[in-house]
């Protein structure tokens, strides 16, 4: 098979799927994990009881956990455009990934027009799992806040 500027867009158009589902399966494990580790039950009782206390700990934690859960992402993606050639150095590829995985920004770092579709690929990644962060966040605050804090 020839390579036709359209078969390399082909080409890595299916590597920056690949990295869209492999940094989303990341976060699935990674907030699976976070949800099992940080999976408490909560009483009924006062703010002032350790039960509270213990759940702002719980809390805290686990946005710690998913910001490391991002951070791990954000540099295997980076990884990820190093070995595929999209990128000439690893600190470049954690940069963009970094800088696309929130919004589709503007980047000083500059691909090649065949990996065009790996900013559109991070930025849907990014919009999938911070969503999802986000309800297991709720989800957590909706525990916390379901101790009786009223009088």
């Amino acid at each position: 098979m020839l390579s036709t500027p359209e078969n390399l867009v082909l080409e890595s158009f299916g590597l920056c799927v690949l990295a869209f589902v492999v940094i989303v399966a990341l976060h699935l494990m990674g907030l699976h994990a976070s949800i099992r580790l940080f999976r408490v039950k909560f009483k009924v009782g006062e703010t002032h009881s350790p039960v509270y206390h213990k759940a702002v700990i719980v809390i805290l934690s686990a946005m710690m956990l998913l910001f490391c859960l991002y951070m791990m992402t954000d540099f295997a993606c980076g990884l990820f455009m190093y070995l595929a050639g999209a990128l000439l150095a690893y600190r470049e590829g954690v940069y963009y990934s970094l800088e696309n995985y929130t919004s589709l920004g503007l980047t000083r770092v500059n691909v090649d027009d065949r990996w065009r579709m790996l900013a559109p690929m991070i930025s849907m990644s990014g919009v999938f799992c911070l969503s999802w962060s986000t309800a297991v966040l709720v989800s957590f605050f909706g525990q916390l806040y379901h101790i009786k804090l009223d009088d």
